[in-house]
């Protein structure tokens, strides 16, 4: 079936290239049609076998590929992951992996102080004795250290004038199986580490196959519905969410779309791949609304309605686009000197959090 061959073809030929491949990568080196490409792209796509660094980024391996790489070879699926998803974080970051009453490093990658939390492979210490090894035992223990590793998803503990911090991976969507674990000085610990550490525990756990990330548990909690307070939301804004732009196109019809953001306080600021037909309408219709979400407990979202204004990045573009493959962990289309950015002045900003009330 020549159909199936050609996306055998596809898959085999992107899963040699971590970076991931764009259609022309494709239609150049295995001498397949546009229209073919595309229809071969989105069907891969629509069933989870690849993914998209945004709406025309790369294409790389998805959830469903590495789900069933993980039920055959979930260690070095695990590891491959792993070195994916923690490029560009600042801090030296290590995969842990239980091992008796040990925990054992079986990754690991230096951030830009190397010298300060450095985690060596095969660095061995008790569960007991780390904030990773907290990490499991809040799986099997009783008592308010454990329950509140429970409740929040992540692990702390203090060592001298260094702080450890773990989140828990769960490719099952709720025990972990591994975790991730950074430690640094106390001093340069922020609420941004700890979501930027979450959200990749979370996103690797889904890419290993998980239908949710909740970890710990088996029931899901009550969330009580409760508005976030402003310093709540400027800390949520600093997460890595793809927000969805909603506006009006230029015949008055209503339209939605993910982008990429910066919060840059007191603005949002987004940009536009080129090409996207979103800008248009921007200009012709500039009060917009910002939606953004968590897809995992305390399902945290925000509203941001304001204009977007076609304004220059004070940075420049190569600023901005340095700031959003840091933020997002991905790589952005060649530069173009014509990149198009809008700064949003939130004129209203509300919060929520949870689903049900109390």
């Amino acid at each position: 079936m020549p159909a199936l061959e050609r996306a055998l073809q596809i898959l085999e030929w992107i899963a040699e290239r971590p970076e991931g491949a764009s259609p022309s990568d494709l239609m150049e080196h295995l001498g397949l049609s546009r229209t073919g490409t595309f229809a071969l792209l989105n069907t891969l796509k629509a069933h989870g076998y690849l993914e998209q660094s945004g709406p025309r980024g790369r294409y790389r391996l998805g959830p469903r590929w590495w789900a069933l790489a993980a039920r055959t070879h979930p260690e070095r699926t695990l590891r491959e992951l792993f070195r994916a998803e923690v490029q560009g974080f600042s801090e030296s970051i290590a995969l842990v992996r239980p091992a008796g009453d040990d925990g054992v490093v079986v990754e690991a990658v230096p951030g830009r102080y190397p010298l300060i939390g450095y985690w060596g492979v095969g660095e061995r210490f008790p569960l007991a004795e780390s904030a990773a090894g907290w990490v499991f035992l809040a799986d099997r223990e009783a008592g308010r250290r454990w329950e509140r590793i429970r409740r929040t998803g992540i692990a702390r503990r203090a060592v001298g004038a260094l702080l450890e911090i773990a989140a828990p991976i769960c490719p099952d969507g709720h025990r972990p199986y591994a975790a991730l674990a950074v430690r640094l000085p106390a001093a340069r610990a922020s609420h941004a580490l700890l979501e930027s550490l979450r959200a990749a525990a979370a996103r690797l756990s889904v890419r290993l196959g998980a239908p949710v990330y909740q970890p710990y548990a088996v029931e899901p909690p009550e969330l009580p519905l409760r508005p976030l307070r402003p310093p709540e939301i400027a800390a949520f804004l600093e997460g890595p969410w793809v927000a969805r732009l909603i506006g009006l196109r230029t015949d008055g019809r209503p339209y939605a779309v993910p982008v990429w953001y910066v919060w840059e306080r007191p603005a949002l600021w987004i940009a536009a791949f080129p090409g996207s037909r979103w800008p248009d309408y921007v200009r012709a219709h500039p009060r917009i609304t910002l939606l953004i979400d968590e897809p995992w407990p305390p399902l945290r979202r925000v509203r941001v309605e304001g204009e977007a204004l076609p304004l220059p990045f004070p940075e420049g573009p190569e600023g901005l686009i340095a700031r959003l493959t840091h933020r997002y962990r991905v790589d952005w289309p060649p530069l173009r000197r014509d990149l198009e950015t809008f700064r949003i002045l939130p004129e209203r900003m509300e919060g929520r959090r949870g689903l049900m009330a109390s």
